[in-house]
């Protein structure tokens, strides 16, 4: 039975996708190694939302190829720097043979396929399959699965339509598909049955999600977060990534709000906001204001006075001016954000604010950077301190050296300093918090 071993890099749909690439190999007679060098097939599983990501991805891709020519094993790079790497082949930029094959996120059922053929036939010609499939679900897939997983994502839909001008995803993972709401409910069925206890629907924009049940009755995503909870009482939360501010309507927050107030669907939402300024908004092709994106967390708020809000920033878009960037400045102290993922904006193929000028100097991209995440730390160290001598429901999702990790209700991972029981619902008192960490004691499980 060959070997493989899968290094995968980005956001929580390339973990997804990697379970749904060993289940993949696994269903074709391949077994999955954690030590790379038994392996016979490196799997490199890439990430291309960001510059500096797509570096980290290069590196450890030139340091495996030289592992490759030693063991004489197999190089796969998969996923979204798949298309721009075929293209720097083409043009010359990289060696031909750096590795053996390059698969999309749409053509991993072929996988099992090329890797038989390169064992066959080992030449220098790098396989390429990277082709748009609208249809493409991988629904009839369940995941590989790890015994040992509390936490579980299940992917609801694939691709984006948004076209945000500095964004990639779309031309490399494709337009919006739907997956079919019986496939969702079966995956969850799937993974509640080997212990998973916390389920995080994925997608590029989950409020879009729309399909039909068995009855041919429209679903909206609203209606899928109910039905799922309602059918599942051994899942104990449910969550949801990521969000597009345009399509959270105040029809959804009091939806999704009515289902926070009844304890088992996670009360955090992560609303990228990327800008403060209207006018950087929309050259980003974001298609909200700043205004608007503020009245929907206020309402949010209102209603769910302890639901905790992350997002993500970006400083530095072309043209971005320092009037713009006081703009997002300001919005960030005044929503308070629990959290926020902040960047500098970096180029990416294809995406159309490359033609965007003038152009933002390094230098002034890393000090109002700087300056952001400064004022945002302060802001979640304060979050993070409301939380002591409150009492949040967790479970346990990991244990070591006598301590324990839980998930509580507001995503927060909480550490008990002993050893709790793995998949178990205690109720904490938060005593402290040590760095962003909060710490806690059990008071009943």
């Amino acid at each position: 039975m060959k070997k493989y071993f899968i290094k995968t890099y980005g956001c929580q749909m390339n973990q997804a996708d990697s379970l749904l690439v060993s289940s993949i190999l696994n269903n074709a007679g391949f077994e999955r190694t954690e030590n790379i060098n038994e392996a016979e097939i490196i799997l490199i599983l890439t990430c291309a939302v960001r510059e500096h990501a797509e570096k980290r991805a290069l590196g450890e891709i030139f340091s495996l190829s030289s592992l490759k020519k030693k063991k004489r094993c197999l190089l796969g790079i998969l996923g979204c720097m798949a298309k721009s790497l075929k293209e720097k082949i083409s043009g010359g930029c990289l060696k031909e043979n750096f590795c053996d094959f390059l698969i999309g996120p749409d053509n991993y059922r072929q996988l099992p396929e090329v890797i038989e053929k390169k064992l066959k036939n080992c030449d220098q010609q790098v396989l390429t399959i990277i082709e748009d499939e609208k249809e493409e679900t991988y629904s009839d897939f369940l995941p590989a699965f790890n015994n040992s997983e509390i936490e579980s994502f299940v992917t609801i839909m694939r691709g984006c339509n948004n076209f945000c001008s500095y964004c990639i995803v779309p031309y490399v993972r494709g337009r919006e598909r739907t997956r079919p709401f019986p496939t969702i409910l079966k995956e969850i069925d799937f993974l509640l049955n080997k212990g998973s206890k916390i389920i995080t629907l994925l997608g590029q924009n989950v409020l879009g999600w729309k399909n039909y049940d068995e009855n041919n009755q429209f679903l909206e995503f609203s209606d899928l977060l109910a039905i799922i909870l309602e059918k599942f009482p051994s899942l104990r939360f449910l969550h949801f990534l990521t969000s597009h501010p345009k399509d959270l309507t105040f029809n959804l927050i009091e939806k999704i709000a009515k289902l926070m107030k009844k304890g088992r669907l996670i009360k955090e939402i992560h609303l990228p906001l990327q800008s403060g300024s209207d006018r950087i908004l929309k050259l980003m092709n974001r298609k909200y204001t700043a205004k608007e994106y503020y009245e929907k967390i206020k309402y949010l708020k209102e209603l769910v006075p302890e639901v905790s809000i992350t997002t993500d920033l970006i400083v530095g878009f072309p043209s971005e001016t320092e009037e713009d960037y006081e703009a997002t400045v300001e919005m960030v102290k005044k929503i308070q954000f629990n959290f926020a993922y902040m960047f500098k904006y970096s180029e990416r193929p294809y995406t159309t604010a490359n033609n965007l000028f003038p152009k933002v100097s390094e230098e002034v991209k890393q000090e109002r950077l700087e300056k952001l995440i400064k004022i945002q730390n302060e802001i979640t160290k304060r979050k993070n301190e409301e939380m002591i001598n409150k009492h949040y429901y967790i479970i346990v999702t990991k244990k070591q050296n006598g301590e324990s990790w839980g998930r509580a209700e507001n995503n927060k991972l909480v550490v008990v300093k002993k050893e709790l029981t793995l998949g178990e619902e205690y109720l904490v008192k938060i005593l402290k918090i040590d760095g962003w960490t909060p710490i806690g004691e059990v008071i009943k499980n």
